[in-house]
């Protein structure tokens, strides 16, 4: 994992502000990742306290904070598959798990507890992506059908840019073998009796770079969602974690 100076590990009692939009707390902004890039590349923390509120809202009121129209997102009805797809701003999008956009006036989001956001960006053509990456996504091939759509558009792999979100690390993320089956051994290791821990971010970046994305242009950010208490996780709070909206968008976009 390449660790960024923008970064910070944390543990499950650790209250640095880490990576923050300038002037807002409560953000994770890895947009200093891409130095000229004129797009926003940001994740919500967690709050605190906690105010339970319908993912819609939550994710509308994110939007205001961030000054977005809410006319410009698009936003995907997750189900940890590989199906991605142009974005249609002001719309739920069906089944899907990654959107893609070369237009400017549109907000790309999603929401994560413990999968990867992943962030995709080609500079000469402008189209991005965001991806939710899960281990059933990853596993069944939502990373490939991510570069596949890329290709099919033109863009050639070796000038696109990623960068991984936070994501439950290896050491956290105890599985059965019907998680690691789709995986090599090069991502999981044997853990305790007839469990496994699996990689997710090296999974991700080994189907990123056996695609064509070099691997000096995937950049992963040190931050455990299990460890991290300015994270939610599925795996540390069960039916009770929220979850973190990620948000894709031109700089100055509203």
């Amino acid at each position: 994992m390449i660790k960024s100076p923008h970064t910070v590990s944390g543990g499950a009692d650790r209250d640095d502000s880490g990576p923050l939009l300038a002037g807002q707390t409560g953000w994770f902004d890895f947009s200093t990742l891409w130095p000229g890039a004129p797009v926003k590349a940001v994740l919500s923390q967690r709050e605190a306290p906690s105010v339970p509120a319908p993912l819609s809202e939550h994710r509308e009121d994110l939007a205001h904070q961030l000054g977005l129209a809410l006319k410009t997102i698009a936003a995907p009805h997750q189900v940890h598959g590989h199906r991605v797809e142009w974005a249609r701003p002001g719309q739920l999008h069906g089944e899907t798990d990654g959107l893609f956009t070369d237009d400017e006036q549109v907000v790309l989001t999603l929401q994560v507890a413990d999968c990867a956001p992943i962030y995709f960006y080609h500079r000469p053509s402008r189209l991005r992506g965001l991806v939710h990456a899960g281990w059933r996504g990853v596993g069944a091939g939502v990373v490939t059908a991510s570069t596949d759509f890329m290709q099919a558009q033109g863009v050639a792999l070796d000038q696109v840019e990623v960068i991984i979100g936070p994501a439950i690390e290896r050491s956290c993320y105890e599985v059965g073998p019907e998680v690691v089956e789709p995986f090599p051994p090069t991502v999981w290791r044997p853990h305790s009796a007839g469990k496994f821990q699996l990689d997710l971010v090296a999974a991700i970046r080994e189907q990123l770079t056996g695609a064509g994305v070099l691997a000096g242009k995937v950049t992963g950010v040190d931050v455990c969602t299990r460890c991290d208490s300015r994270c939610h996780s599925y795996r540390r709070d069960g039916q009770q974690a929220g979850r973190m909206i990620a948000y894709f968008y031109k700089q100055n976009s509203s």
